[in-house]
Formats: structure tokens, C-alpha cells, sequence
């Protein structure tokens, strides 16, 4: 299956409007959850290992944030993609704003699987046309579309 195909209608945020980090993380989280509702009973302990997993370091940079953890007890990824058109402070490598935030958890066991996606999200997130695109999309269907037409060949 393509990793874009792992992104849904549920799982697409096309205006954030947190004013923190928690709470982008949160917002991401509850469209996981929308996505995958067997992971409801769990989402509050999804969203403390993100805000755990960002105080590590952050996964900002280039305008794209990439807040993943794995999951014990988890047999799926669960992702959700996310626009904040301000920008917000996520601590970023370059200090520049976030404008798009990836959220992914995975299953504990998939260490292979999971840094192929990883690969995956940053070749798309390093494609100098993604923030400006995503930014700009007006529905769903153009983010997801954006994410099958930037994936690597």
C-alpha cells in the first residue's frame, strides 16, 4: 500500500487553529482518532507521548513538523496531517514557524515499516513547493492529492 493511502478524509486538518503546541498535537490526535476509533480510549495517552516525544527535541523544521511515537499494544500507524496557516512556534530545528504538522504513531514492532514512512514524509515535506501547496489547498481531496503527487517515484 502507498503511504499516502494511509491518509484519509478523517485524518486532514486544512485549518489548525491551536496557539501551542499541546494543543496542535491534541487537534492531530482527535483526527487520528476520527480516522482509527479503535485508538479512542487511548487518545489521551497518545497526545502526552507526542508532548513527551517534542520535549525530547523537536521535529520542526522547514515549516513541516513530524511528531511520531510508537505504540505498545498498537497493531496499526495512525497518522493525521494538519495546516496551521499563521505558522506557529514548534520549537523548530531552523526557528522558523511549523505551517504543516504529520502526526504518526506506530506500532512498537514495525521499526522497518516505520522508517520507510519516515523517509517517506520527509521527502515530501522537503519538496520546496509542499508548505506553499498545502497552505493553499481549499479541501481535503487537495491535500490528499498533494501527498500521492509529491511521493518519490
Amino acid at each position: 500500500m502507498p503511504h499516502a493511502a494511509l491518509f484519509s478524509e478523517h485524518s486532514v486538518l486544512l485549518d489548525l487553529q491551536a496557539d501551542d503546541s499541546e494543543s496542535i498535537l491534541a487537534s492531530l490526535v482527535e483526527a487520528m482518532v476520527t480516522a482509527k476509533p479503535e485508538l479512542v480510549s487511548r487518545q489521551d495517552e497518545i497526545v502526552q507521548a507526542l508532548i513527551a516525544r517534542e520535549a525530547e527535541g523537536s521535529t520542526g523544521s522547514q515549516g513541516v513538523g513530524i511528531p511520531h511515537v510508537k505504540l505498545e499494544g498498537n497493531d496499526s500507524v495512525a497518522v493525521a496531517i494538519g495546516v496551521h496557516q499563521e505558522g506557529l512556534d514548534f520549537a523548530a530545528l531552523d526557528g522558523e514557524p511549523v505551517h504543516v504538522f504529520v502526526a504518526i504513531v506506530r506500532p512498537a514492532d514495525q521499526t522497518d515499516e516505520h522508517l520507510q514512512l519516515m523517509r517517506w514524509i520527509a521527502s515530501v515535506a522537503q519538496h520546496q513547493d509542499f508548505v506553499s501547496f498545502a497552505r493553499q489547498a481549499k479541501d481535503v481531496q487537495q491535500i490528499l492529492d498533494l501527498l500521492t503527487e509529491l511521493a518519490p517515484a
